[in-house]
């Protein structure tokens, strides 16, 4: 009987490689952090676009994209509070 191997996805959140990058700038890893400019490029972009097109969302899109950034900063320690200006 032929058995049907399943995977697992460890591909790395945006918010796991948030943490990742952040650690490797704490402690100093010039060299994998230059390995992982190109993530960083990717993100901030991402960040970018996401913000110009927000308002343009239907509220139900903009609900889920609202919720994934909370949850993928908590990934990284960042509370809602923290993200707000405290201007």
């Amino acid at each position: 009987m032929n058995q049907r191997v399943g995977t697992i996805d460890l591909t790395p959140t945006w918010g796991e490689i948030g943490n990742i990058y952040t650690r490797l700038a704490t402690s100093n890893e010039q060299k994998a952090l230059e390995a992982m400019h190109g993530e960083a490029a990717r993100a901030f972009a991402a960040a970018e676009a996401l913000q110009q097109i927000q308002a343009q969302l239907p509220d139900d899109l903009r609900e889920i994209a609202c919720r994934i950034m909370a949850v993928e900063l908590a990934k990284q320690g960042i509370t809602p509070e923290q993200t707000t200006d405290s201007e």
